[in-house]
């Protein structure tokens, strides 16, 4: 079989050409450009690289073209041939590199043309020498490698301390979390034709199986399907502190969110009977604990009347806000309640979580109490501008009756907040706990509203 040739493209940028530098002073300045690591590379592989001009045979020596080893720091033994136009240098290993072991092609900026131009940059190219499929350690050390996925697996640890590699990217670990790196799409099945529903950046997910370039997950206890490229996957034993959790505080139950940047928390709701005060659990859709089922706010029928008045919302937003500009808006709430079938203490948790009181931006700008219309993309961009704040609660609530809360709509998967498997959280927000964090503040709004009245 013919082996597949990598040419690397080296731009000799040469020193007579001011426009082409970029301000870059040539003689002043030793650069260095290092490449995506090649994978799956084969222990005979010859490299070409290809310059853009002819070049000078004298200059190619094993002081600027060698590849060296990178864990013994030695150069590996390689020779060179120049095509006959001087313009394609070869470079063959004499002897097989080592399999499973990295190594870098240096071609250094030293290297001239026929005109005696030198390069602007080094090139650096890592490229590990293995298989399709790597199995790695959790330092990224490659260990064994296969061609197919299933022999690799096969042929992986059990007690879960290996992950499986396909370019550089962890693809299989036994059992732990998916978490994505940004804003991504999940899929109904592994061909990726049909989107269920989207999540944020640093969500996490539940790793199930390894389809090689394809995982499945689950999402909130749904099955779904990602590209294995836009998540990190995390072996549970690499995820101690690191994900997501839930704590009973008191009889009350707060989620503490993991993400780079450390934790953050809010109240849920009433902690489960099964969890003892200062006990730890994890739940995946949010409503599971150490088995059991419990009921949350984010469950609750929004079609369900609240037993509140306006004076008792307004006197809440004020307690915890004194200056906020959704003091007022209560009247506008039980009047929405009573018009569209949308209960009121949600209406108004909605638009606090959404707009941060009403003092964000796009509320305080636009008049955008819940963020129609703020995309991921461009959030203050594409956000809805309304007249006032009165007429924000009357748009939301009518359409969040008709697109959200109302069967044969696409955007309708129950009469609740839910999270990312059921309810409005599907298709309404990519935090996949945004109908968690209303419920929490419709839970504290109604525990302050008992306990004042």
């Amino acid at each position: 079989m013919k082996k597949k040739v990598l040419l690397i493209m080296l731009v000799v940028l040469l020193s007579s050409i001011g426009a082409l530098q970029r301000n870059v002073n040539v003689e002043a300045e030793v650069t260095t450009e290092t490449w995506d690591k090649a994978y799956a590379v084969s222990q005979d592989k010859v490299w070409n690289v290809a310059f853009n001009t002819k070049m000078s045979p004298s200059s190619f020596t094993s002081d600027t073209v060698y590849v060296m080893n990178n864990s013994t720091k030695s150069k590996h033994p390689v020779t060179f041939s120049l095509s006959s136009d001087g313009k394609v240098l070869s470079v063959k290993p004499t002897k097989p590199y080592t399999m499973h072991q990295e190594y870098t092609l240096h071609v250094d900026q030293k290297v001239a043309s026929s005109l005696n131009r030198t390069m602007i940059k080094s090139i650096e190219l890592p490229f590990l020498i293995s298989n399709k499929y790597v199995i790695t350690d959790f330092n990224g050390k490659a260990l064994k490698s296969y061609n197919d996925l299933d022999t690799a697996i096969a042929n992986a640890a059990t007690d879960n301390t290996q992950m499986i590699q396909l370019d550089g990217t962890t693809v299989w670990i036994q059992s732990g979390i998916a978490r994505t790196k940004a804003y991504t799409l999940i899929y109904d099945s592994p061909t990726l034709q049909k989107n269920i529903t989207y999540v944020s950046g640093e969500s996490e997910l539940q790793y199930v199986k390894s389809y090689g370039e394809i995982l499945q997950i689950k999402v909130a206890g749904k099955t779904g399907y990602v590209e294995a490229d836009k998540v990190n996957l995390i072996p549970y034993k690499l995820a101690t502190g690191k994900r997501s959790y839930y704590k009973n505080v008191d009889g009350d139950l707060y989620h503490y969110i993991y993400t780079s940047s450390g934790f953050g928390v809010y109240k849920y709701g009433a902690a489960p009977a099964n969890m003892a005060n200062g006990a730890i659990a994890y739940s995946w859709d949010g409503k599971t604990f150490n088995g059991q089922t419990a009921f949350f706010l984010n469950q609750r029928d929004l079609r369900t009347p609240s037993s509140v008045t306006a004076a008792e919302l307004d006197n809440y937003i004020k307690a915890n806000k004194a200056d906020s500009p959704m003091i007022g808006l209560g009247k506008t709430f039980i009047e929405m309640e009573k018009q569209y079938n949308v209960n009121a203490v949600y209406l108004m948790a909605h638009a606090i979580h959404e707009s941060a009181w009403g003092m964000s931006k796009i509320a305080r700008e636009k008049n955008n109490l819940y963020g129609i219309n703020a995309t991921d993309s461009n959030p203050y961009g594409n956000a809805d501008t309304y007249k006032s704040y009165e007429g924000s609660v009357m748009y939301a609530a009518k359409y969040i009756s008709d697109k959200y809360l109302t069967s044969g709509t696409w955007q309708y998967n129950g009469r609740f907040l839910g999270n990312k498997a059921e309810g409005m959280n599907v298709r309404y927000a990519s935090d996949p706990f945004w109908g968690q964090k209303i419920a929490g503040h419709m839970y504290r709004a109604e525990q302050w509203i008992k306990a004042n009245r």
